[in-house]
Formats: structure tokens, C-alpha cells, sequence
């Protein structure tokens, strides 16, 4: 399961499209048609290489986000691996000094004659 959603652009979906409609007119004029100005040119060229440009980022986020998905459940894995080894501590701890001894405390369990306890109101 992805802990983070993939991104598809729907930016580049239409820029495709308006792509598409840039090499038909300038199929129709039989000329690169320039949409920008003078100093700042834009054609059919340019707009396609902005648009590669966008789908090889999406592809280079994507793949980071698996990388991070694997990362994140392989540190949960030790995380739970961990809390495991936490409990078998605390359970070899009570069977070696007994399960009221203040070394129980100190691996950070609760003596038994520190536990509250529940009182049933039947009795």
C-alpha cells in the first residue's frame, strides 16, 4: 500500500492536447508558428520539451515516493521487531528477578504491587 499518492498531471494531459493543436496549424501555415514574442519565443518545439521535462519529474517524484514507502515499512517492520524484543526484556526480566523486584522497574515495566487495581462491584 502507497503511503503517499502518485501524482499524474492533468497539466500535462492538456498541454498534450494543445500540443497536438500547435502542429496542426502549423502543418495548416506550412511554418514553426512562434506564440511568444521577439525576445521570449515560444513554439510547437519548446512547449514539447517543457513538456518532457515535466513528465520525466513526475517519473523521478514517483519513483522517490516508492523509495520512501519502502523505507517507511521496512522502519516499521523494526519498529515492530523492536516493541517484540521490548517484551520478551521485560518477561525474561520478571522471570529472572520476580515480578515485584525493582529491577522490573528499571527495564521499564510496572511492579505488581504498583499495578491499580480493578475492583468488581458484584462482590
Amino acid at each position: 500500500m502507497a503511503l503517499r499518492k502518485r501524482n499524474s498531471s492533468i497539466k500535462i494531459a492538456n498541454a498534450a492536447k494543445r500540443h497536438e493543436a500547435m502542429i496542426n496549424i502549423d502543418k495548416r501555415y506550412d511554418k514553426n508558428i512562434n506564440y511568444g514574442w521577439k525576445p521570449n519565443p515560444l513554439t510547437a518545439s519548446d512547449f514539447i520539451a517543457q513538456i518532457e521535462e515535466c513528465k520525466k519529474l513526475i517519473c523521478e517524484y514517483n519513483a522517490a515516493l516508492e523509495i520512501a514507502d519502502r523505507r517507511a515499512r521496512d522502519l516499521n517492520d523494526a519498529e515492530t521487531l523492536l516493541g517484540d524484543l521490548f517484551t520478551r526484556v521485560i518477561a525474561g526480566g520478571k522471570s529472572i528477578f520476580g515480578v515485584d523486584s525493582p529491577e522490573v522497574k528499571e527495564l521499564g515495566g510496572t511492579r505488581r504491587s504498583e499495578r491499580k487495581r480493578k475492583y468488581n462491584s458484584n462482590n
